[in-house]
């Protein structure tokens, strides 16, 4: 049986699922005490990722470079220390609070609007017991999609489905602090150093067809051949791009790249006739143990009361077209659901 692991990136504690094959990594643990997008961490939220999680700031790592890079960093560091995991001949990345649905009656039976179609995941309340088993998240799973495919991504975004745009536009209206400048660099950058690719970038570049969150299982001569790729392509990036003056988000620039790289990537590999397998994947509200849930109900810390509400606000302060949109309105509500869950655990919430 081949060896599999799944790095689960994260920069703050979560639920690690239960198996064999998780290796929780943080990012960024170089800077972890700096401001970072959700503000700053605790000194024991700290101190649980240091017992329980690897860093990424040994060996050759660009862990001082999270901001940029975002979970990126991570997978920096698995590629230029990939004997400190064990050298498997499967890797995978997953996230604190996204995984791939092994259960793909389970995924499609959640996926009933164009929100959750176009982007190619399901909302879920907890990582428990239920989570594990309705989306078939186990070794044995994994290990059967690894014996079957040489490369495991995400469904196939439809971004038309919701905002009638194409990959370009998307990038330019859709992420906060963006600039497309950055996505023409990337894709000038990309067709100079990498002209094989060029075929690809002009059937699906103009398109609306994306591989997201930067997720995947694939066999270990793809992972170093991506890695090469989508580094040297970022680092070039980088050394072109002054990201000094821009917001929190816009500094992440790299990871947003980084997400259509690797789309670029797959689709050379989808001429190439290798056997790919595209899953659904999961958005979990609140990736938390139940002892953090119980801490973050406490007065001290009460984003366990707003932060529903406050994503919840969120979604209104991106235009008028997210308030007039039917499916943006029954995620609202969908949410309001998680929070009258959350409120009915045992964690002591009145």
């Amino acid at each position: 049986m081949s060896k599999v692991k799944i790095i689960l990136v994260s920069h703050k504690p979560f639920k690690i699922p239960e198996g064999e094959l998780y290796i929780p990594i943080h990012a960024g643990r170089k800077i972890a005490m700096q401001k970072s997008k959700d503000g700053n961490i605790t000194n024991s939220d700290f101190n649980w990722m240091i017992e329980k999680t690897i860093g990424d700031d040994t060996g050759d790592n660009i862990s001082d470079k999270n901001r940029l890079y975002s979970e990126c960093s991570a997978l920096y560091w698995v590629w230029k220390n990939y004997d400190k995991i064990g050298n498997p001949d499967y890797i995978g990345l997953m996230h604190y609070r996204r995984h791939f649905i092994f259960n793909d009656k389970y995924y499609q039976s959640k996926n009933n609007d164009n929100w959750h179609k176009a982007l190619c995941y399901i909302n879920e309340n907890l990582i428990d017991e239920n989570y594990i088993n309705n989306i078939g998240l186990s070794d044995e799973n994994i290990f059967a999609a690894c014996a079957n495919y040489d490369l495991i991504v995400s469904k196939d975004a439809e971004l038309h489905l919701i905002r009638g745009q194409n990959l370009r536009e998307n990038y330019k209206n859709t992420i906060p602090g963006a600039k497309v400048e950055d996505f023409d660099l990337m894709v000038d950058i990309v067709r100079k150093y990498y002209p094989q690719y060029n075929e690809v970038l002009d059937e699906n570049i103009n398109g609306s067809k994306k591989t997201l969150y930067q997720m995947f299982i694939m066999k270990k001569d793809l992972f170093f051949e991506y890695c090469s790729f989508c580094f040297d392509v970022l680092f070039r990036v980088e050394n072109q791009t002054n990201f000094e003056n821009r917001t929190t988000n816009g500094k992440r620039a790299l990871g947003y790249l980084a997400e259509l790289l690797l789309s670029i990537f797959v689709w050379e590999k989808q001429k190439e006739n290798l056997k790919i397998l595209k899953l659904g994947v999961t958005e979990v509200e609140f990736p938390y143990e139940i002892e953090k849930l119980k801490e973050m109900k406490n007065e001290k810390c009460p984003s366990y009361f707003s932060y529903l509400g406050l994503k919840i606000k969120s979604l209104f302060l991106k235009g008028k077209d997210f308030q007039e949109n039917k499916d943006q309105r029954k995620i609202i509500r969908n949410k309001r659901k998680t929070y009258k869950h959350l409120k009915k655990l045992e964690l002591g919430v009145k």
